[in-house]
């Protein structure tokens, strides 16, 4: 094999990985943006129980004193 040919069918593959490392990241961002959404509409039991510590950075974020409509998310 040449390494015309070796150069040649590792670049594709090392853009597969870059495609499929994004599109991990994409859906952990669309995961912890569901998961916020569910506490913040009530399903805090859920949250608690199957994302501990996003509950925990959720608590922190959010009080009970602020309505729903008001509230932002802060980073």
């Amino acid at each position: 094999m040449s390494n015309k040919t070796l150069a040649g069918e590792l670049l594709p593959a090392a853009g597969q990985t870059q495609n499929r490392l994004v599109t991990v990241e994409d859906l952990r961002v669309k995961l912890n943006s569901a998961v916020e959404i569910a506490f913040l509409y009530g399903a805090t039991d859920w949250v608690r129980l199957n994302h501990p510590f996003q509950y925990k950075r959720l608590l922190m974020r959010f009080d009970d004193s602020t309505s729903l409509e008001n509230r932002r998310y802060y980073h």
